[in-house]
Formats: structure tokens, C-alpha cells, sequence
């Protein structure tokens, strides 16, 4: 871990650029990602104190449960029941080891646990990202608005394990760019906490040829399904069985579609069309087959040597963009990828192109206020279309880019981090 949070010292060519410091534009992106933060979560926070115990008794006390009924050797995962509990175990077997530690802590102090948990994990993933970066860029800005944004304060307060998608995606892009891609492929197995997050990832692996990454993520993988064992095999059935009646009621639409973040969600959010429409499942297979090849254009070896940032970027956007059914606070994976990707913009304009910065500082602007869904639910159907939007568009700059593929870049920047 310390190899992976080391970084290279600035060149004494670069002096004069760091005592410039932060552009102007950046540090009002700054400024107004902090205020806008910040009348938003004062706005939460009321919210909270009108009915504390209520109104934050949310996806966390599903890990509770869960922990209580373990140590009471109960069945976590069985039928749901909306009359006496307020959300199911989702989550698979070896996930119940996050889950061990609340039964110790009591109901408050479940909820610092998780949030806590959340928070470190996501400020870590953003850390992360942001030093894979090379080259002369306003780290810090971009780490300020994720951390700023309403993915990132939502899914901690209601304690979700969102800021551990984050993490995988940002640790293994720093693994990468340290030449350890081993370790960047067992980053990348975390997401199988959720696992229809983690599908495309062998995918990607393949394509590039990247072989010690995939032989990390397989044995992670293998790791992972191995630590479920000491809480038996029922609990897979069990697992299988609370997917499939949360994939009932998404399919009934009881859970509404206007909480997701994904294109597919945003379609059904805006247009009376079933789920089971197959116009509306062409229409999802050819976004994703559209967003598919943008992503794999940029995970070449070629492209990945250039600038490992914005691979796991687009990747970490397409998972969302991509997938049927994510929520709100799913979109953490937004959060880093978009960082990755206006990092990578951010350096080639340092390096001389500056006609890309803008267009992705735009998406990056648009996709904050849509990460604000938490809190208007109406603005969850951005989130999707515009990561879609971000994937196409840094593939056609990466085509179009006047900065020769492999050109080294200065080390590292303004921010110092």
C-alpha cells in the first residue's frame, strides 16, 4: 500500500508551474462545488433533525439486521417481509463480513461504522485515482468536487458500501500506473461485492491482453467465493433467492425506475414503455454494444499505456452507464470515473492541447448536478446518458488528440498530493 501511495517528487523544470498554483477556472469549480455542497447538505441535515431516528434508519440497518441475525443464528437471507423490516440482505455471503463488526457496536454505533466505512473507502478510491494522473494537474480540485458531490454525500449518510466501489476502481488505477497490475486486478475484484458491477471488468482484461491483472482478479475472485464458506452454502441459495424477488419488484416497477442512474433506467424513467418492451431491450443491448466498443477502444494496449487514468475512467463509467438496474448511490462509480477521465483531459491540455478540457469539464459539470439525485430524485436521469455521453466523447478525443501516443508528461502538480 505504501508503494501505491507514493508518488514522484515535481522536477526542478516544473517550478514555475507549481507556483502558479490552481488555474482560476479550477478554483471556482472549487468554490462552487463546496457551496453548492453546502446548501444542499444543510438542507440534508435539516432534513435528518426533523425525525432523526426515521429518516436515517436507511440501507444500513439492512447490514444490522444482518449482523444481528447471524450472531443470533438466524437465516440472513430469508423471505422479505415489508410489514416488519424496512429493507432486505442483498448482498452476497462473503459480504457478511462487513456486516460482523455492527452486531458488537449497537444501532448507533452501526451507523457511524458504515458511514465511516464509506467515507474512508471513497476518499481513499478518489485519492487514488487523482495519483495515477501524471503529468503537471490540479489534483486536488478534482478530488474537492467528488468529495462535493451528491453521490458521495448520500450514499454515506445512509451508509451504503458505495465508496468501496470507488476504491476498487481508483486503487487499481494507481496499481496500475505503478506497475503492479497483479495488485490493480484485486482492486478491480471488489467489485464483485456487487457483482453485476464487476461483469465487464474480465472483459476489459482480455481485450488488452493484460494478464497478470487478470490472474490478480481471478485469484481475488476465488478468495473472495472462499471466505463465504464458513457461513455455509445455504446462503447462496438464500442470496439467489433475495435477487431474484428484487429483480420481481424492479421488474413490476415497485421499485421505481427514477431512482436509477443508468441509461436503461433513464429510458424508463422518462418514456411508458415495460420493461419487457423488446424495443426498449434493442435499445439497451445497441447503447450498450455503442459504449462497449468506446470503452475497449481505449483499452487497448496501446491506449492503456498511454494513460491508464482514463481507462479505468471510461470503465468505471461504463459499468454505470451500462448496467440495467444501479442506484443513486451507485454512482460513486461516476464520481471517480468522471475524475479519471478530466485528470487525463486536464494533462493534455498542460501538454499543449487545450480544446478537449472544456468539452469534458462540461459532462464533469452536468454529471454533479445529476449525482444530486439523493436528494431530487429528478435528477437521476441524467446520471446515465451523460456518463454514456463522457464514454464517446473521450474515445473520439483520444482518436482526434494532437498529443502523440506514449508522449511523457511532468510527474506531478499544483496539488502537491
Amino acid at each position: 500500500m505504501a508503494g501505491i501511495l507514493t508518488t514522484p517528487s515535481p522536477t526542478s523544470s516544473e517550478d514555475d508551474v507549481l507556483e502558479r498554483g490552481a488555474p482560476p477556472a479550477h478554483l471556482w469549480a472549487r468554490r462552487t462545488a463546496i457551496v453548492g455542497a453546502g446548501v444542499l447538505l444543510f438542507m440534508l441535515v435539516a432534513w435528518v433533525l426533523s425525525d432523526p431516528v426515521e429518516n436515517l434508519s436507511t440501507d444500513w440497518t439492512a447490514f444490522d439486521n444482518a449482523a444481528d441475525r447471524i450472531l443470533a443464528g438466524d437465516d440472513v437471507y430469508r423471505p422479505y417481509n415489508a410489514q416488519s423490516e424496512p429493507l432486505p440482505y442483498l448482498y452476497p455471503p462473503y459480504a457478511l463480513w462487513l456486516t460482523l463488526p455492527l452486531g458488537a457496536v449497537g444501532f448507533a454505533g452501526s451507523f457511524v461504522f458504515s458511514a465511516l466505512l464509506s467515507a474512508v473507502c471513497l476518499v481513499f478510491g478518489l485519492v487514488f485515482m487523482a495519483r495515477s494522473q501524471q503529468g503537471t494537474v490540479d489534483r486536488t480540485t478534482g478530488i474537492i468536487v467528488g468529495l462535493a458531490s451528491g453521490s458521495a454525500i448520500s450514499s454515506t449518510l445512509i451508509g451504503q458500501y458505495s465508496g468501496i466501489y470507488a476504491l476498487a476502481v481508483g486503487g487499481a488505477a494507481q496499481a496500475w500506473t505503478r506497475d503492479r497490475q497483479g495488485v490493480a486486478g484485486a482492486f478491480l475484484a471488489m467489485l464483485w461485492l456487487k457483482p453485476n458491477l464487476a461483469v465487464a471488468v474480465p472483459v476489459v482484461l482480455l481485450w488488452s491482453r493484460s494478464w497478470k491483472a487478470l490472474r490478480g482478479f481471478v485469484a481475488a475472485t476465488v478468495l473472495l467465493l472462499l471466505t463465504s464458506l464458513p457461513f455455509g452454502l445455504d446462503h447462496w441459495n438464500g442470496f439467489f433467492s433475495n435477487a431474484k424477488m428484487m429483480a420481481d419488484l424492479q421488474e413490476n416497477g415497485i421499485v421505481p425506475f427514477r431512482k436509477m442512474v443508468t441509461v436503461l433506467g433513464s429510458v424508463q424513467t422518462l418514456l411508458p414503455v415495460e420493461s419487457t418492451d423488446p424495443a426498449l431491450i434493442i435499445f439497451w443491448l445497441g447503447c450498450t454494444a455503442i459504449l462497449g466498443i468506446a470503452v475497449l477502444s481505449l483499452w487497448t494496449s496501446a491506449a492503456l499505456h498511454e494513460s491508464p487514468t482514463r481507462a479505468f475512467g471510461v470503465l468505471a463509467l461504463f459499468i454505470v452507464a451500462a448496467n440495467p438496474r444501479l442506484y443513486f448511490y451507485d454512482a460513486t462509480l461516476v464520481v471517480v470515473g468522471m475524475l479519471g477521465i478530466w485528470l487525463w483531459a486536464a494533462a493534455s491540455a498542460v501538454r499543449g492541447d487545450r480544446r478537449w478540457i472544456r468539452i469534458v469539464s462540461v459532462l464533469a459539470g452536468v454529471a454533479w448536478v445529476g449525482l444530486w439525485g439523493g436528494l431530487f430524485v429528478s435528477l437521476n436521469v441524467i446520471v446515465g446518458p451523460v456518463s454514456g455521453l463522457a464514454i464517446v466523447a473521450t474515445a473520439v478525443i483520444q482518436r482526434f488528440s494532437d498529443i502523440p501516443e506514449g508522449q511523457p508528461a511532468p510527474a506531478n502538480g499544483p496539488s502537491g498530493l
